[in-house]
C-alpha cells in the first residue's frame, strides 16, 4: 500500500554508506599524510645538521693551528659553527666540526683525519670520519 513513499530509502541508505566510506579513507588518508610530513621535517632537519657541519668543517680547514694533545677550539658565532682539533701524533690529528641549527638538540659533528703543517690544515685523502675514533669517551668530549 505504501510503496510509493518507500522507494527512496535504499538510495539514501547507499549514499550514506558512501559518505561514511569516503570519511573513513579520507581519515587514514590524512594520519598517513601527517607521518609523512613528520619523515620529511626530521629529513630536513638533518640536511641542515649535516650542511651546517661541512660548511664548519670548509671553514674550520682554512684557520690556522697549533699541534696541540688537547683539544682546541675556534668558533664563529654568527653562523653557529665550532671546530676542535686534537693533535694525536707527530703528523696526525684529528678535526671535529659542526654548526647548531635552532630546534636540533645535539649537534651533527663531523670527524676527518689530517695534519697540521705550518699552522695549516691538512686533510687526509679519506679521513672522512663517522663516529669518534678513540674508544676513550673523555677523548671524544669536545670543550664547550
Amino acid at each position: 500500500m505504501n510503496r510509493p513513499l518507500e522507494q527512496g530509502n535504499a538510495t539514501l541508505g547507499f549514499v550514506l554508506l558512501l559518505f561514511a566510506l569516503g570519511t573513513l579513507l579520507l581519515s587514514g588518508l590524512q594520519q598517513q599524510l601527517s607521518h609523512q610530513r613528520h619523515l620529511v621535517a626530521s629529513e630536513v632537519g638533518f640536511l641542515k645538521q649535516y650542511v651546517q657541519a661541512l660548511s664548519a668543517q670548509s671553514w674550520g680547514s682554512q684557520l690556522r693551528w697549533n699541534p696541540q694533545q688537547t683539544w682546541q677550539c675556534q668558533e664563529q658565532p654568527k653562523d653557529g659553527w665550532k671546530v676542535c682539533v686534537l693533535a694525536v701524533e707527530k703528523n696526525v690529528a684529528l678535526m671535529a666540526a659542526y654548526g647548531r641549527v635552532s630546534g636540533q638538540q645535539t649537534p651533527m659533528i663531523l670527524w676527518q683525519w689530517g695534519m697540521i703543517e705550518n699552522a695549516d690544515w691538512i686533510s687526509t685523502p679519506h679521513g672522512w670520519l663517522d663516529f669518534c675514533p678513540f674508544s676513550e669517551v673523555a677523548k671524544c668530549q669536545l670543550p664547550q
